[in-house]
């Protein structure tokens, strides 16, 4: 998984440069050891020159502290030092994190120590899932070097040092595309030494399609560990979004795991603001006094680059350079037709406001229309104003695997008002997510997220508990439970 830093302006948008203290981008990759256990590496490339030098010296206080279940399962504090060079090269920090399989939180805190200015503060989450004997694949990464390891260092792995390339957009002079990933427990899936086959192909975000001039395919012995790194020629590659996918399969082809990292295609692109807008462009036909708004209703479906552009800098930028970002925004979602893209969510965002707007909130503004606006219109609506149910014989949560079931005394359990919203598939890929909405202080005009089984979104075990304040015991399961798990 990867990101870009609330302080790092995407490098499609290379023009727009407002950002003032540290400047760094990272990423999540997991990979396993199965003989010992799964781990997290934390890469992070800070760029030199955002650094403040006394002593041609920069002193960086680098602070990372991980939760699962929201308990802390690690933290380290370290100060990193760089030295001042004539060629302002990136500082590239990795970290790796041995650590049991499940969802995490992390927060990690970059302070330039020479500077009075407040730490940047990353918040993220990842997933570690790798089956003690299944067959599976590590993260995808792209690699911008990598050479044969001589003395080991934290670069190294499997015999090779190598440098990620830590951005998620890749420009149209770089035509070879370098990438990184590991098979595991092929030996217990298919049989030691038997053959399988790694297949890599780039694939379109937008269409789900191969692109079948740029793939690699290769037969493998099984093996307990095996490292798929190579080259794929992606000259003729055009703009857009895709993704980067490492796939195992049997010798018959059959799919048995993959892994797939997405990245972004990107032209470059003139110096000159206004030479990369079409006179025909949506935003030449945008009132002056709109393109603020038109950019604020994005955050939604924004990165954390294009949002801290969004929160930052929108007051201080000009009108060029707002219009800049708003066509570069739809551009990089349909490069043929970013009008289109543009008039097709912007007719989402006025339903959204007729739907969910308040008197102090814009439609976009709120936690059900961002999720409309970033999931789509949901396949399924369960609308309970007022509920209540009588007590009765209740599976309960901690349990659902064993299939025990428990009993509460309470003769009835009362709801906050909420809604259930059912997506039989996301733009994600993930199939049959749910949010559980509700509105806290019974007021019916905004509804706020309290649970949701996508990946990404704030995740409550004990949610059904929360919804009856705490008159139903947490790990049991109630009527509003079943209603999330059926989907009516």
């Amino acid at each position: 998984m990867k990101r870009f830093s609330l302080l790092f302006i995407m490098s499609f948008l290379p023009l727009i440069s407002f950002s003032t203290g540290i400047n760094a981008i990272y990423s999540f990759s997991t990979y396993n050891i199965p003989s010992q256990k799964p781990y997290v590496e934390i890469n992070t490339s800070i760029q030199a020159k955002s650094l403040e030098y006394k002593n041609n010296e920069a002193r960086i206080e680098f602070t990372l502290v991980l939760l699962k279940d929201s308990q802390i399962v690690y933290v380290e504090k370290r100060e990193l030092k760089v030295v001042k060079s004539s060629n302002d090269a990136s500082v590239i920090d990795i970290q790796r994190v041995s650590l049991e399989n499940g969802k995490y939180s992390a927060r990690f805190e970059l302070k330039d120590k020479n500077t009075p200015m407040e730490p940047m503060v990353i918040e993220d989450e990842f997933e570690i899932n790798y089956p003690k004997n299944q067959i599976a694949v590590s993260s995808v990464q792209i690699i911008d070097s990598y050479k044969k390891t001589t003395t080991q260092n934290i670069r190294s792995k499997n015999g090779y040092d190598l440098t990620p390339y830590l951005f998620d957009a890749v420009p149209e002079n770089k035509n070879i595309l370098t990438y990184y990933s590991e098979i595991y427990n092929a030996d217990k899936e298919f049989g030691k030494d038997s053959t399988y086959i790694i297949s890599v192909n780039v694939e379109s975000i937008k269409t789900g399609k191969k692109i079948e001039s740029i793939q690699r395919v290769r037969r493998e012995k099984a093996r307990e560990i095996s490292v798929e790194m190579g080259n794929l020629d992606i000259t003729s590659l055009p703009q857009g979004g895709y993704y980067l996918v490492v796939e195992a399969r049997s010798k018959n082809s059959i799919l048995f795991s993959y892994s797939k990292l997405a990245f972004y295609r990107y032209s470059n692109i003139e110096n000159d603001i206004q030479s990369a807008i079409p006179s025909d462009a949506f935003v030449n036909m945008i009132p002056k006094e709109e393109i603020d708004e038109n950019i604020l209703c994005l955050t939604p479906i924004a990165s954390e680059a294009q949002k801290s552009f969004i929160y930052k800098h929108l007051k201080s930028a000009s009108v060029d350079e707002k219009k800049h970002f708003l066509y570069m925004f739809w551009r990089g979602i349909n490069p043929e037709n970013p009008n289109l893209e543009w008039k097709s969510y912007m007719n989402e965002v006025r339903i959204v406001d007729d739907k969910f707007s308040t008197k102090i909130k814009k439609g976009y503004e709120t936690e059900m229309g961002r999720v409309y606006l970033q999931y789509g219109k949901p396949d399924i609506v369960i609308d309970e104003k007022f509920k209540a149910t009588s007590g009765m014989r209740q599976a309960s949560v901690l349990n659902s695997n064993e299939h025990l079931t428990a009993e509460f005394s309470q003769d009835a359990i009362s709801y906050m008002p909420y809604q259930i919203w059912k997506y039989h598939k996301t733009p994600y890929g993930e199939v049959n997510k749910g949010f559980v909405f509700y509105a806290p202080q019974n007021n019916l005009m905004e509804y706020f997220l309290l649970h949701s089984d996508a990946k990404g979104e704030p995740s409550d075990m004990f949610w059904e508990s929360r919804l009856t304040r705490g008159n139903m015991p947490e790990g049991m399961q109630g009527e509003a439970g079943l209603q999330f798990k059926r989907g009516y």
